[in-house]
């Protein structure tokens, strides 16, 4: 019985769809980065011929869609989503997304200047992201005209934080100090005095990096808040 053939039509592995193909291109750009990722070489790591990546994508620019759709259905939405639902303050609502695109960014920061000019009219998931933020922010209270203002503002510095996890922690020493480098040297070692590298983000490369993102994140919030006429909770 154990010698029993295969039942005709099953396949041996899952079927190839675009979900697969996107955790796949994810997964590699990760590990080598997007300058690498080829469709021949994504073919490669799934295991099938090059050609039957095009039974789902139209051609690259498709699967550089795909991807942007991957990457920020992995952004959280959930304290947006509760503001509109009037249950969650706008300044969680504001750190939970924040600190959600932050995170997810820093795994793929290869991906950052090609997502951050990519249009969203052709990428749906990525324009629900950011129809629920502009809805969240307007049931806030802040005005409409500034909305846009306050998403592209909470990006650059989200995409910059990102950017900065991955940066060595000694991007900022000058080396040895001379005429032209000694207030930068002070403040170096001032901020390092001033930040145990074990209370910082020990899984990143820049162990220094999250002092500086807090720093930045408060003041944004605040002004938004100042938008809407909301003071930010006091630390």
């Amino acid at each position: 019985m154990g010698n029993e053939p295969r039942r005709a039509g099953r396949p041996t592995r899952p079927v190839l769809n675009r979900q697969m193909i996107a955790e796949q291109a994810l997964a590699f750009v990760a590990e080598s980065g997007l300058e690498r990722l080829t469709m021949s070489q994504l073919a490669k790591e799934l295991g099938v011929a090059a050609s039957a990546l095009y039974n789902h994508l139209d051609n690259k620019a498709d699967l550089v869609l795909l991807i942007q759709e991957a990457l920020m259905s992995q952004v959280s939405v959930r304290g947006m989503v509760g503001v509109i639902a009037l249950r969650t303050t706008l300044e969680e609502a504001l750190e939970d997304w924040a600190r959600s695109y932050r995170a997810v960014f820093a795994k793929y920061p290869s991906l950052i200047p090609l997502i951050a000019v990519t249009p969203v009219s052709d990428a749906p998931q990525s324009s629900r992201m950011y129809n629920v933020v502009a809805q969240a922010l307007m049931v806030a209270g802040v005005p409409e005209p500034q909305v846009i203002n306050v998403i592209v503002a909470f990006e650059s510095f989200l995409f910059g934080s990102a950017l900065d996890l991955n940066a060595p922690s000694t991007v900022l020493d000058a080396g040895d100090e001379s005429e032209g480098s000694a207030w930068l040297a002070r403040a170096v070692s001032a901020s390092k005095r001033a930040h145990d590298e074990s209370a910082e983000a020990p899984d990143a490369n820049n162990v220094y990096a999250d002092h500086p993102f807090r720093f930045g994140l408060s003041a944004l919030i605040a002004f938004t808040l100042a938008l809407t006429g909301q003071p930010a909770a006091a630390d």
